[in-house]
């Protein structure tokens, strides 16, 4: 399952229980990223990203956490006027899918979402698409 073109390439989960972080990071550590960065909401995730030397390749983000979620995260990412911020592939998790749900996040241009739990299979197939765009 692991993919040698992503062996240089970062991710970043994040979400507000730890063992979801440890699992999809296991998971995209199989799909051959170099490095895993964890946060445990929107407002720790942007702290990172800010000072981080080497921005994620792409991000899997909760959507339903505290203090910021995972949408007002999208949108203070999209937001930031360093276009590489702009342009990092982001995939929001969620617990439930719905049409509004959809919306808003084509709205604040995510490149994707997937419902829990997540699998293997459906991580690979979100996360090649996303990084194609």
């Amino acid at each position: 399952m692991s993919n040698e073109r992503y062996a240089k390439l970062g991710a970043m989960v994040i979400d507000d229980q730890a063992v979801v972080r440890a699992m999809m990071g296991r998971m995209l550590t199989q799909l051959g990223f170099g490095f895993v960065a964890e946060a445990r909401d929107g407002a720790q995730a942007m702290a990172e990203i800010e000072k981080a030397e080497r921005l994620p390749s792409v991000i899997l983000c909760d959507i339903g956490m505290k203090p910021m979620d995972g949408m007002s995260f999208l949108a203070a990412l999209r937001a930031r006027p360093e276009i590489q911020f702009a342009r990092i592939p982001v995939i929001l998790l969620t617990a439930t899918a719905s049409g509004e749900l959809a919306e808003r996040a084509r709205a604040l241009r995510a490149n994707g979402y997937i419902v829990k739990p997540v699998t293997p299979d459906v991580l690979a197939l979100r996360v090649e698409r996303a990084m194609a765009r």
